[in-house]
């Protein structure tokens, strides 16, 4: 048995594979093997890899038949693996010599289940860097030194705004994701998203450490700098699906676990607002139950736009002005705005709130501000979505700065 299993899926890498692998047989920790799996790739990588394993042989290739996506390809990594920990390494990333030493080193000192830790960056371009720098730069938060239960740790990333689901910034305990069976959902992109989430979860000691032991490389053509599709709502979704069910069948209530969902919820109805109307919406559910769950999440979609309708006088009021904000972005206040987009001729100016924590935040693919910073014209007008024994507190702090309003009021 190995000390750790580096598990890397392959696909139409053929300039960035060799690098990668470099960077894994330099390990200082010479107890590894390597689990490399060729997703079909349509290019070289298969001739790399079977080059690289003739010359060491903690090298092992899986060339699969036909093309899976990185979730069956780290599954099937899994189950080959026989390493006391395992490690997730996408195949044009890069991580340091020292890295899986220390990482095995910390978790048999901590009888750690996981730990997580922060990376590098290499851009391919400078407008790649002004675009992603944010997301993919090293935590800055304050945490404790020392082991948390996995949901705490969580709670810890989300309060500070750091949580993230890269796998390879995680270094795991395999027996843990063995006996808990944590695997990634197959066919579907940001299969990372629950994986990471329900394995946390999962986790009964886990800690965090502040070092840089992974290198990201971001570049043209990968999924995280592609723009989104029809295949981008599919993986949210499954992932919406699969967050749930789990919380529900383990009864987790942490406040990490609700705000993880919530986000994802938010991902889905974001995207699902805006690709709609393509064509092409239904073409990655191709297999059950996928398609019966995109159909469930349309008609449930469907059913609340039909349950929910505007007042008409409130319809006529909005009519009468050039653009119309929303006071509140809870589910009415999205409820209104799906309503508002079919108004022909209104113009959405983005959602207002008072709690200023909410500031900065993209809803529905509109702007989240705080009402100090809400800047609302003349000819603008807000629609206070909220219950109706708040308007008058709202409605007052709104008109003290001349800002039109009026209450959302539904049909009943």
């Amino acid at each position: 048995m190995a000390k750790v299993s580096v598990i890397i899926p392959v696909y139409n890498v053929e300039a960035y594979l060799p690098a990668c692998l470099d960077s894994v047989l330099s390990q200082t920790l010479r107890d590894i093997e390597i689990i490399c799996i060729d997703d079909h790739s349509p290019d070289g990588c298969g001739r790399i890899l079977d080059e690289y394993a003739a010359r060491d042989g903690r090298i092992k290739v899986i060339h699969l038949p036909e093309n899976h996506r990185q979730g069956y390809g780290r599954n099937r990594g899994l189950e080959a693996a026989s390493g006391e920990y395992v490690y997730f390494l996408d195949s044009d990333d890069l991580i340091e010599a020292e890295a899986l030493e220390e990482l095995a080193e910390i978790c048999d000192r901590d009888e750690l289940d996981a730990v997580f830790f922060d990376s590098k960056t290499l851009y391919e371009s400078e407008e790649l860097r002004s675009v992603y720098a944010p997301a993919f730069s090293a935590r800055t938060g304050t945490y404790r030194d020392g082991v948390y239960e996995g949901k705490d740790l969580m709670d810890a990333f989300i309060r500070q705004g750091e949580w993230t689901c890269y796998p390879q910034r995680t270094f795991w305990r395999r027996g843990m994701l063995m006996d808990e069976g944590i695997r990634f959902p197959e066919g579907c992109v940001h299969e990372d998203e629950y994986f990471a989430f329900a394995g946390l979860l999962a986790a009964r000691r886990a800690r965090y450490v502040r070092a840089q032991y992974f290198i990201l490389r971001v570049r043209p053509g990968s999924v995280m700098t592609s723009g989104y599709s029809p295949k981008n709502l599919h993986g949210y979704l499954l992932n919406y699906y699969h967050m749930n069910r789990f919380a529900l069948e383990r009864g987790v209530r942490s406040y990490g676990a609700q705000i993880c969902i919530s986000k994802m919820a938010e991902r889905v109805e974001t995207l699902y607002a805006m690709l709609k109307d393509r064509e092409d919406l239904e073409d990655p559910f191709t297999k059950e139950p996928d398609r019966t769950l995109f159909r469930l999440y349309v008609s449930s979609v469907q059913a609340r736009d039909y349950i929910y309708a505007l007042d008409p006088q409130v319809r006529e009021e909005i009519s009468r002005f050039r653009i119309v904000y929303i006071y509140g972005a809870g589910l009415t206040g999205q409820k209104v705005c799906r309503k508002l987009e079919r108004l022909d001729g209104v113009l959405i100016g983005g959602f207002i709130v008072t709690d200023p924590g909410e500031a900065g935040r993209v809803l529905m693919g509109r702007p989240v501000v705080c009402l100090e910073e809400a800047d609302v014209p003349r000819d603008g007008i807000v629609v206070v979505a909220t219950r109706p024994q708040f308007y008058d507190e709202i409605s007052g702090l709104l008109k003290a700065r001349g800002i039109n309003c009026i209450f959302h009021r539904k049909i009943t």
